[in-house]
């Protein structure tokens, strides 16, 4: 609850007679002077934006592309910097899908599959790092899909 939810429940509490015009008063003026914090961002969840970003990067070693994309899809609205690293994470794990479904058509997939795989653990790592250190970081040779 925010100051605002409270203020609107005791208003409704006094426009159905719950409550006298006193009592309202008095709860308004507690409410008002009390250690609220109005978030105009609108992020709320418990955690601060870095670590959410660092969150969203570390659970692509979970589920590659599903766990990042729900994050983004819940989450976008509420920080730029949460919709630019969703974006970013997808870009990297589409494209690097392309890579890999592209060099599994050729006669040198085999060689080159291992080295994706490991440059994909590597720049998520690299990603996480940047991100606690509240730099903003895009994932190489990643196809700007979504914008």
């Amino acid at each position: 609850m925010n100051i605002y939810d409270d203020l609107e429940r005791l208003k409704k509490l006094l426009d159905e007679g719950a409550i006298t015009r006193e009592e309202y008063e008095r709860e308004k003026a507690r409410i008002l002077s009390s250690q609220y914090t109005v978030n105009p961002t609108g992020w709320d969840l418990g955690i601060d934006e870095k670590s959410f970003v660092v969150l969203m990067h570390a659970s692509q070693f979970l589920s590659s592309f599903i766990a990042p994309l729900i994050m983004w899809l819940l989450f976008r609205e509420k920080s730029p910097l949460i919709d630019r690293t969703g974006k970013d994470i997808l870009n990297f794990q589409l494209s690097y899908l392309v890579y890999a479904l592209g060099l599994c058509l050729t006669c040198v997939g085999s060689v080159f599959l291992p080295a994706i795989a490991i440059l994909m653990f590597v720049f998520v790592i690299i990603a996480m790092v940047k991100a606690i250190n509240g730099t903003a970081w895009t994932y190489p040779l990643s196809i700007r899909i979504l914008k």
